[in-house]
């Protein structure tokens, strides 16, 4: 299936005006496209945009448009994203808040170290961490941590419990597996009753904010393109408000201002509306063929979820709408997907192969068992990257520890020594409740007694 912006070059061999817009709007992502379509709208009287009109179908796939319903869930995403405007007043710093807001794990914790991301994102390490100063400051007390000391000093400081003892006794929680509460006390250079009141309020602390939410995969409140699947086949609906239709506002006396002045740059405008429309139709039209062109690779996909994705990469996707893959790439930036399976990344859908007895998988089934392989295991005795290397490839994948190390990171997973510490926290945090509720249980039958 041939693209008409295609055709169209292939017919000519030339470029008019309306063809080196499309270019330009084709070249662009979803964001930068809603900016130019702003701008264009500010400054151009014969240009209006209609985010009301319903498109047409097919007997097969169902192609049309509507305004796609945001999910009514309070998620944390929302929960963060929307208290994004209280604490930054520039564009660099939202963006970068907006990277770290798509590393953040169901618990609310920052998934991976910031100088990855840094790295990753091209943002400067500096204006990372002084963005996760900011963030750490959010509701609930807690999220954006690096880990669960960070977790609980940040709620420490949201209560005004964060003294120089409740910080040395966060910092040192871990003694206290090996310490009685009089050695730790000497060490820390308080006395028993202190730190016992400062376990207290440890023990009322939430370890993991972000569980009182629900979690998205995506950031948007609103997903760009909704699949769904009917007795005809696959149905995909475009959002107004992500892709617009353009309408012409009447030119009004241009034709018949031949000593005007501005008739020139009149009739510039009235062609520049005209060519926005048709690349905006085109970017619409071919919008839905890439997405088409991807459910039908992965259609597997809306029934078993991510394992049952098959390798695909963007230059099949464009050899299939016969597109560039740069423009396959800039169409899925950021381009959002409700379906079954709830909200995704169209991106996500995208994976290379991975060997696993000589057959073409995807990444995805090394992460979910690397997932459950951690899940299953010993907390006191964690499995090391090495070792889960090594049951991968004793079931029929071939990966490298580097890999199994990327992978861990991408699914939000702990070292194993951290695995190891965390698991002795909660076995301490258990045992000290415990003994809170003998010592309460203690101090109501003496007061009975007495």
């Amino acid at each position: 299936m041939k693209s008409a912006y295609t055709h169209l070059i292939r017919q000519t061999g030339t470029l008019n005006h309306a063809m080196m817009q499309t270019a330009k709007v084709m070249r662009m992502n979803g964001l930068e496209l809603q900016e130019h379509l702003a701008t264009t709208v500010e400054r151009n009287p014969f240009v209006d945009i209609d985010r009301g009109v319903q498109g047409t179908g097919t007997s097969k796939d169902v192609w049309t448009e509507r305004e796609i319903p945001s999910d009514t869930r309070t998620s944390l995403y929302r929960h963060l994203a929307c208290q994004f405007p209280l604490v930054f007043d520039n564009d660099t710093d939202m963006r970068v808040a907006l990277v770290f807001l798509e590393e953040v794990d169901p618990n609310g914790w920052l998934a991976v170290p910031v100088e990855h991301l840094a790295q990753t994102s091209g943002f400067d390490p500096a204006d990372c961490e002084r963005v996760l100063g900011q963030l750490q400051t959010l509701e609930p007390a807690g999220v954006f941590a690096r880990d669960l000391k960070e977790c609980l000093r940040l709620q420490a400081m949201d209560r005004g419990l964060l003294d120089e003892v409740m910080a040395a006794l966060i910092t040192h929680l871990d003694l206290l597996l090996t310490h009685e509460l009089p050695k730790l006390a000497r060490r820390l250079n308080t006395d028993p009753q202190s730190l016992a009141k400062r376990l207290e309020h440890i023990r009322r602390m939430d370890p993991k904010p972000g569980q009182a939410f629900s979690f998205d995969t995506v950031t948007q409140t609103a997903s760009d393109v909704l699949v769904s699947v009917t007795d005809q086949g696959l149905s995909f609906e475009l959002s107004r408000s992500s892709f617009p239709t353009i309408r012409m506002s009447p030119a009004f006396g241009v034709n018949g201002q031949t000593q005007s002045p501005h008739r020139a740059e009149l009739i510039e405008l009235v062609r520049e509306a005209k060519a926005l429309r048709t690349a905006v139709e085109m970017r619409r039209s071919t919008t839905l063929l890439v997405v088409a062109a991807i459910f039908t690779r992965q259609r597997d996909f809306l029934a078993h979820g991510y394992t049952a994705l098959c390798p695909m990469r963007m230059g099949d996707i464009a050899d299939d709408v016969s597109v560039s893959e740069a423009t396959v790439s800039r169409i899925v930036s950021g381009l959002t997907i409700q379906c079954p399976l709830g909200n995704i990344k169209a991106k996500s859908l995208f994976c290379s192969p991975v060997s696993m007895c000589d057959q073409p998988k995807t990444r995805h089934v090394a992460l979910q068992m690397i997932k459950t392989l951690i899940a299953d295991e010993d907390k006191n005795a964690p499995l090391s990257d090495r070792k889960i290397t090594a049951l991968l490839q004793n079931a029929g994948i071939e990966v490298s520890r580097r890999t199994i190390t990327k992978y861990r990171h991408s699914l939000g997973l702990e070292a194993p020594g951290i695995r190891r510490k965390n698991a002795k926290l909660s076995e301490l945090t258990a045992h000290v409740r415990v003994a809170d509720g003998c010592r309460r249980g203690d101090l109501r039958r003496s007061g009975r007694d007495g």
